[in-house]
């Protein structure tokens, strides 16, 4: 099993408690804002222990059609000296009519790498270490209704080396295993009609985006990403709800490795090594039961499927390999009045692989 709290957005065990005494202190409170400061313990195979902390800001507004609005800081660091920094905003203006995220971020990381395809095996893996600084800015405006336009800007400065001698990587037998520099330009539709944005229990998500790469943005690749992600909240009383999603991201181009679809991350087909699979596409489906404990403890129970091939037809093959997910898990809400919340999930997935994974707010 491995043991896997995914940052950027993880937060430890210990926060549960650190989150609690925030709150009771007042500390930067009012009645429409909180703010939670927050350690950060976990391990991984392939980081060995790590730690740190997270500063997060939630404001509710007072006017209920403004969807509330945060802020974060995030920085870690492990055992064999690798780090992760990052700040985000995520701002929703008044009647939510525009909405905007905005992030800053700073890595040094090591990823594992399988190859390539569903049946990848799990004695090709080796590491990766990726140093990277990453900006992105996200922009929704609303047409009508719950029916928003997305836009949004991405760029990357990153350097790959390889830690596993003797691996493919840094032989330039894998596209993009060297890093550069890589622009991403989104455009989509969004529909979102969800009663609250961190744990929704009505409504509807559906978002379309076209991502596109190229030398004329500045990027050292070309090359374009498809994906639609599609989820509905059924509303089954006493503050139960059954969740589902579906998932499907296309690429096309040239796209280096590490721009691929792929499996295994805290949102879906969760319990697999993160990139444990990877391929141009994915397509995925799960589906999630969430009720409440006592007070704001609550659980889940989750399950789905997902496959990955180098064509979109080849997903549907006979022969394409279905991954199974599923698991149960644990919620706290951080503070009445909202749903935010810390979960903790317990998954397996195929081949016998396992993870427990602690993060903010739902998977979906």
């Amino acid at each position: 099993m491995r043991f896997a709290i995914t940052p950027p957005r993880s937060l430890a065990v210990i926060g549960l408690a650190a989150a609690l005494l925030a709150a009771r202190a007042g500390a930067q409170d009012t009645a429409t804002s909180r703010i939670f400061v927050l350690p950060y313990l976990g391990s991984a195979p392939e980081t060995g222990l790590q730690f740190g902390a997270t500063v997060f800001r939630v404001r509710q507004p007072a006017d209920t059609s403004t969807r509330p609005s945060t802020a974060q800081l995030f920085a870690s660091y492990t055992a064999k000296h690798q780090e992760r920094v990052f700040a985000e905003l995520d701002r929703w203006s008044a009647g939510s009519d525009w909405h905007v995220v905005s992030r800053a971020e700073w890595q040094r990381f090591p990823l594992p790498f399988y190859g390539f395809g569903d049946r990848a095996p799990e004695s090709a893996e080796e590491f990766y270490t990726p140093t990277a600084l990453i900006g992105s800015v996200l922009v929704q405006r609303r047409v009508e209704g719950p029916l928003y336009l997305v836009g949004g800007y991405s760029a990357q400065k990153s350097r790959i080396r390889s830690t596993s001698p003797g691996g493919t990587l840094g032989t330039g037998q894998v596209f993009g295993d060297s890093g550069g520099v890589l622009t991403l330009l989104q455009a989509g539709a969004l529909w979102d009609d969800r009663d609250d944005v961190f744990a929704a229990t009505s409504g509807n998500f559906v978002q379309l985006t076209e991502s596109y790469s190229t030398s004329t943005l500045g990027s050292d690749y070309t090359f374009r990403r498809f994906v639609a992600d599609a989820r509905h909240f059924l509303p089954l009383g006493s503050g139960r709800v059954l969740a589902v999603q579906g998932v499907a991201e296309m690429t096309g181009g040239r796209a280096p490795f590490d721009q691929l679809a792929l499996v295994g991350n805290s949102d879906y087909l969760r319990g697999y090594t993160r990139g444990r699979f990877r391929d141009r596409d994915l397509i995925a489906a799960q589906a999630e039961y969430r009720a409440p404990l006592v007070g704001r403890l609550g659980w889940t129970v989750f399950g789905g499927a997902g496959r990955i091939a180098s064509e979109p037809s080849d997903l549907f093959a006979r022969d394409a390999r279905t991954l199974p997910s599923y698991g149960i898990g644990a919620r706290w809400k951080l503070f009445a009045g909202s749903r935010s919340d810390i979960r903790v999930d317990y998954a397996r997935a195929g081949d016998g692989q396992s993870g427990i994974y602690v993060a903010l707010n739902e998977a979906f």
